[in-house]
Parts: C-alpha cells; sequence; structure tokens
C-alpha cells in the first residue's frame, strides 16, 4: 500500500512539474527535432489536434527520449468544455485521437454529445448519434447488440431496433430462464427454444379477441351447382372413417395439431352442408303434413256424403 502511494504521488509530482509553466504550441504533431519537448502546452490555433477543435486548447505532450522520432503520449482538451482527448502517435503526426470516457455525476456517454437521462437514474449510459448509432456485445462467432435508426435497417422501420447481427437466435430470459426465442429463421417461440411455425408456444393462450384471414370461405355451397353429398353417403362415410368428411382423425391431430383456420372453414362447410340437409328434410316434412292434412279433409268430405 505504501509503494502505491508513493508511486501515485510520484506520477503526480512528475505531471504537475510539466504543468508548472504552460508554453505555446499549435501543432501537436511536431517531431522532436523540429522542436517538440515534453511539457504542457496551450494553443489558439489547434493543429493535428482531435478533429473539430478550434480556439484556445490544452495539450499534454509526454515524448520519447530520442528526438528523431515521433513517439509520445497525449492527452488535449479545449478550455470550454469537459471533454478529453488521448492518443498515442506512433510515428505519425496526425494519428487519430480518442475521447477518454468519463463519468460525470453517474453518467457515461459515447457520441455526438451528451444523451439524457431523462428520468434521472442514479447510474446511466449513453450512446449518442446525430441519425443511428449502435452497441454490440460480441465473441467470437456472435454478435448481438442494441440500435437506434432514424431510417429504419435491416427490414425494420426506423426506430429502436435490438438482436443479432450474426445468423444466430434471439433470446429474452427472465429468472435465469429462457422465456422467449426467436430463431435466425424468424420463427418466434415462447416456452421453447426450437419453434418450427412462425409463432409457437408451449402453454396456454389467453386473449380477447383472435382473428385468422383465410380465403375460399365455403360459401360456395350454397352455389346451385354445388353437389352436396346424400345423407346415406354421410352415414356410410362416419361408419367407415368415425370423423366427418374432410376433418382430421383424433390421431392426426394428437400427432401434428390442427391449423386454426382451415379448421374453422371445414367445420363452416359441414355446417353449411347440414343446414341444406334439414332445409331438405324441412320442405320434405311439410309437403308430407300437406299431404296428409289434404288426405283427411278428403275423409271428412266422404263421410258426410
Amino acid at each position: 500500500m505504501k509503494n502505491t502511494i508513493k508511486l501515485t504521488a510520484l506520477a503526480l509530482f512528475s505531471i504537475s512539474s510539466l504543468m508548472v509553466n504552460a508554453q505555446t504550441r499549435d501543432n501537436a504533431g511536431l517531431q522532436g527535432d523540429a522542436g517538440a519537448v515534453s511539457g504542457f502546452f496551450e494553443t489558439v490555433n489547434p493543429v493535428n489536434y482531435p478533429v473539430g477543435a478550434s480556439s484556445w486548447w490544452h495539450l499534454l505532450d509526454v515524448r520519447h527520449s530520442n528526438n528523431n522520432n515521433n513517439y509520445a503520449m497525449q492527452f488535449a482538451g479545449g478550455f470550454f468544455d469537459q471533454e478529453l482527448y488521448f492518443r498515442k502517435t506512433n510515428g505519425s503526426p496526425s494519428q487519430q485521437w480518442s475521447r477518454v470516457l468519463m463519468e460525470t455525476n453517474g453518467s457515461a456517454y459515447l457520441g455526438t454529445g451528451a444523451p439524457v437521462n431523462h428520468d434521472g437514474w442514479e447510474k446511466f449510459f449513453g450512446v449518442k448519434a446525430n441519425a443511428h448509432a449502435k452497441v454490440t456485445v460480441e465473441t467470437n462467432n456472435v454478435i448481438s447488440g442494441i440500435w437506434s435508426h432514424n431510417l429504419g435497417y435491416y427490414g425494420a422501420p426506423a426506430g429502436g431496433i435490438t438482436g443479432t447481427y450474426s445468423n444466430h437466435p434471439f433470446s429474452i430470459i427472465t429468472g435465469a430462464a429462457t422465456r422467449l426465442t426467436i430463431s435466425n429463421n424468424g420463427n418466434v417461440g415462447i416456452g421453447t427454444t426450437s419453434p418450427a411455425e412462425k409463432l409457437a408456444v408451449n402453454g396456454n393462450i389467453r386473449a380477447k379477441e383472435i382473428k385468422v384471414e383465410a380465403t375460399n370461405w365455403p360459401d360456395y355451397v350454397f352455389e346451385k351447382k354445388y353437389q352436396i353429398a346424400s345423407l346415406g353417403e354421410l352415414e356410410k362415410y362416419i361408419k367407415t372413417n368415425k370423423h366427418l368428411p374432410e376433418m382430421p382423425s383424433a390421431t392426426e391431430v394428437e400427432s401434428n395439431g390442427v391449423e386454426l383456420g382451415d379448421l374453422v372453414k371445414k367445420l363452416l362447410k359441414n355446417q353449411e352442408e347440414l343446414t341444406l340437409h334439414l332445409i331438405a328434410q324441412q320442405k320434405t316434412i311439410k309437403a308430407l303434413e300437406e299431404k296428409i292434412i289434404s288426405q283427411q279433409s278428403l275423409k271428412t268430405k266422404s263421410k258426410r256424403r
């Protein structure tokens, strides 16, 4: 601990000794044999400073002992803000600068200006850009991230985007357990990590309304040219197959489930056909009733004679 304190104090003393007498220097890229020395400098016409630098800037320059090269460790910052930049010149006077990430009142950020800590969180990290910004987390194979894009990207509309950039599934977990998975082919699974359909749910679904889009709705059953099977043919089919025509068997349903839209169409078709049978039977019953009434009327008239 004492050694650490001594080293820290020595480092602070060394830096402060460089900063005692600030010198004027416009070009942060000067080489040693052109007059560059270690020290603390100020400038009003910055050259080889961070992009956009103008007016008054600070420069802390720690140089290599050999004046014939351009190897230095440098810190720079404008007079009128709290931003700090760092670079190692690595032999190039125009070597790119990196902005130092700093925390202020619990907030840290990257980008073009400070994002707003809208809800006043105790700790806040933000990334801000003019039109699009991205944060990624990567391994050797998987790339996932969060994006904000004013114009939309990857086929998504303008707004927030999250998921994987590499060809891998994306999962949401709670309580250290996977709850929702989007496979790399776009299928979504809730309660399953290997969905075989666009939406696969391993559990119950509760909704106020479910809307199923369908084509070829069976109103054609009521067309005059439609040929309806007789009740005798229907009876024969049921005795043989143990289910209604075109409907899946119990074994098929247990193995493969049912497609809701297709099932509704088939059920409606059967209902419409049965309705036609009922109408036909009602006509037959009415005709028989009229015939019986007519015969009874004739008998009554015959007795009166």
